[in-house]
């Protein structure tokens, strides 16, 4: 696995574990129209776009749907874990 794709995930997870720690700090954000557990994907649509377009100058390789799949449902689930420890 490539060192871009390994740095994506460990982003991911650091994303999870913020929003997560941020969103038990503020209960009313649960209530939000899109909730916290979904927060990751916005976060994921920034570094695929900035990862796809270093990949396009040939700088780096590309992510694949599984580099995504793992970082977001890792983000997904420490997000959910965060909030219903709190709860």
């Amino acid at each position: 696995m490539s060192h871009v794709r390994l740095l994506y995930i460990a982003a991911m997870i650091v994303t999870g574990v913020v929003i997560g720690w941020v969103a038990a700090q503020n209960p009313s954000w649960q209530h939000a129209a899109i909730t916290p557990a979904a927060w990751p994907l916005a976060v994921s649509l920034v570094l695929d776009v900035a990862i796809g377009q270093a990949a396009a100058h040939g700088k780096t390789q590309p992510l694949t749907m599984t580099d995504r799949f793992v970082g977001v449902l890792g983000a997904g689930l420490i997000v959910t874990a965060f909030l219903a420890y709190r709860g």
